[in-house]
């Protein structure tokens, strides 16, 4: 059997264990092939590791199942071999950029991801794209004026946050990640100041920083501005497979961004100003004027919020440290694995936050996701960052009541986003990210007590 035929009956063996617990061992067994072999050759000929294929594809038939069975969430969660309904939630919101409960609420047209079948053409040399899709001609000519390459294919999209988007790029050249800027999210200034950060970070961890073009961070094409950064090879790990090493690795990093110089850039570190209350009956007004999908679920959990809001900025006016430079939102979509070599990719919100705040978010980020394994991982993060010894005498309490802002600045974020974007797709997915924050929320008053726990055990 030829290799040709053996990843098409690989595929095959694929499509029908997807709802079956499947290794790539098991794959490579099927078709008589040492495992490391196969791997390459699938990843060579697909474009994409076996790992990736197996995601997509099981990603998408949930997709099917959400829109058009009745079937419970957590029960379409385990068909398809996730161990929480919060691990496939995670996973579906990255894939298809809504929850599966939005989705199925709004009726959401998700991605599809068909299955390959592997064939072997060679054609003649420098040959032009027969069509390119219009709404990728600007990223052509970036290619082009920057000297990249021509594009050897549509550029894909990529999550790598939800401010901006960012796509997959191959040229003639190499692979590059190309971030087109959001100007309803952050400024000019703020971009170079955040890529700046970046440059200084990556002195001292690996760190991903953009291309520098004629002296310029910023490319601007007919108006879009992009940020151009080299391809990282690698993987991103999903929630469930995040094990304790990483969380510890993790922790690590995360102290040395700590202990890093950013004084040149000449940013205050004396702690922010007071926050002021978020006017959520303004919001819910707004709301119902324009029929927004999240209404009722504000309505129904408005007290509650404002509640969460008040004690969250109480808790967040009484911490005294001094803020510093951080990435800020260091979760596992932020992170290319080589191994259990990280880099860190995607720095959009990196900017002054307060150390204790950090560390809490951040260890939560790699630890607390519904598993048994989350203690363990917490505890690992801990000791990688050596909580004990740079934060004896914190008050964790405080710190706990403070993240309670989190989902709720990102939820006025959202809300603000789906009733004044321009951009349809921008305003759709605020709509959704709004949904999912007031849930956010909701589930974080219940999960505040076993934090207070986890910090009394270290």
């Amino acid at each position: 059997m030829n290799w040709i035929e053996s990843l098409n009956k690989a595929i095959q063996y694929i499509e029908s264990n997807l709802t079956d617990e499947i290794t790539v061992n098991d794959i490579a067994n099927h078709v008589y092939a040492s495992c490391a072999h196969f791997q390459r050759v699938f990843s060579l000929a697909a474009g994409i590791t076996i790992g990736d294929y197996i995601r997509n594809r099981r990603l998408s038939l949930a997709g099917q199942d959400v829109l058009h069975t009745k079937d419970r969430i957590i029960d379409i969660s385990t068909k398809y071999q996730y161990d929480s309904q919060e691990s496939f939630t995670k996973a579906f919101k990255r894939f298809h950029g809504i929850t599966p409960y939005s989705a199925r609420k709004q009726g959401h047209q998700l991605k599809y991801f068909r299955p390959l079948t592997i064939n072997f053409t060679i054609q003649g040399g420098f040959d032009e794209m027969n069509k390119m899709n219009k709404k990728f001609k600007s990223m052509e000519k970036l290619c082009e004026v920057l000297a990249l390459g021509k594009l050897t294919g549509e550029p894909a999209r990529i999550y790598w946050g939800y401010s901006h988007k960012v796509y997959a790029v191959t040229t003639t050249q190499g692979k590059y990640a190309v971030k087109a800027l959001n100007p309803q999210r952050s400024s000019l200034e703020g971009v170079i100041l955040m890529e700046k950060i970046v440059s200084i970070a990556a002195k001292r961890i690996n760190a991903v920083p953009a291309k520098v073009f004629n002296d310029k961070i910023v490319q601007e094409i007919d108006g879009q501005q992009y940020l151009v950064f080299d391809w990282i090879e690698g993987e991103e790990i999903e929630y469930d497979d995040i094990t304790p090493e990483h969380s510890r690795i993790m922790g690590a990093v995360l102290a040395d961004i700590h202990q890093t110089d950013f004084s040149a850039l000449n940013i205050s570190s004396d702690v922010f100003p007071r926050q002021n209350l978020v006017e959520w009956n303004f919001y819910l007004q707004k709301g119902k004027e324009s029929g927004a999908v999240w209404v009722d679920l504000l309505k129904e959990n408005i007290d509650m919020l404002s509640d969460y809001y008040a004690k969250g900025i109480e808790a967040s006016n009484s911490l005294t440290e001094k803020n510093i430079i951080s990435h800020c939102v260091l979760d596992p979509r932020h992170v290319i694995w080589q191994g259990y070599t990280p880099y860190l990719v995607d720095w959009e919100d990196a900017g002054m936050i307060n150390p204790l705040y950090d560390f809490l978010n951040t260890a939560v980020h790699w630890s607390e996701h519904g598993g048994e394994k989350d203690s363990d991982r917490f505890s690992a993060f801990a000791q990688g960052y050596d909580v004990k010894n740079k934060f004896s005498a914190a008050n964790w309490r405080n710190v706990i009541y403070k993240r309670y802002l989190e989902p709720l600045n990102w939820l006025a974020f959202n809300l603000e986003r789906s009733l004044n974007s321009t951009d349809p797709e921008d305003c759709q997915m605020g709509a959704g990210q709004a949904e999912d924050m007031i849930r956010e929320a909701i589930s974080y008053s219940g999960r505040a007590a076993k934090l207070e726990k986890w910090f009394s055990e270290l």
